[in-house]
């Protein structure tokens, strides 16, 4: 028997609540994941840069620190140069300025020598003590027993010094001061 159709339609009415505030907000979770997503990769990508730089910025510290020890003048002279602009890097951690240091102590060390033998050969020519002290030397004049490569050397380890110490915020030491304002010869 073919089938009839009802007699009258039957309405069907669906009562429902609200949503729940966790399904309205369901169709922005996949944003809200890509944006977390982002994020962290983001994050990931500046300490990694980071981690780069500073990579890089030793590489060039080494080099810098090995050419202050070479035995050619104008090469250790670059190698302080190196140093100071290195001194003036974010990068440079407290750590890191304290190799920095290092770096100039040979040069300063010889400028120190030679400094201390020119006045104790003023003392001994003219048989008096000189009054200099520290805190009043003024720029001078390369001592003799220096050649003037060496003292362009000395000069470059001077500035690099000052860097160095601005940044570690401790005074540097007058004469170390005075000797970077020399012009080299």
């Amino acid at each position: 028997m073919p089938p009839s159709p009802s007699p009258s339609p039957i309405d069907v009415i669906v009562h429902s609540d609200p949503a729940a505030w966790w399904q309205m907000l369901a169709p922005y979770a996949p944003l809200l994941a890509a944006i977390i997503a982002g994020w962290i990769a983001w994050r990931a990508l500046k300490q990694r840069s980071l981690a780069d730089n500073r990579a890089e910025w030793w590489r060039r510290a080494q080099w810098a620190l090995d050419a202050s020890m070479s035995a050619e003048p104008r090469r250790r002279e670059m190698g302080q140069q190196a140093i100071d602009r290195l001194g003036q890097s974010p990068l440079a951690s407290p750590e890191d300025l304290d190799f920095l240091e290092i770096g100039t102590e040979d040069a300063l060390e010889d400028a120190d020598a030679a400094r201390h033998a020119e006045a104790m050969a003023m003392e001994r020519t003219t048989g008096r003590k000189s009054a200099r002290t520290d805190a009043g030397i003024q720029p001078s004049n390369r001592p003799a027993s220096v050649s003037p490569e060496d003292r362009r050397v000395q000069i470059a380890a001077a500035k690099a010094r000052i860097t160095v110490d601005e940044r570690r915020g401790i005074a540097t030491p007058d004469w170390i001061v005075a000797l970077s304002l020399e012009k080299p010869e």
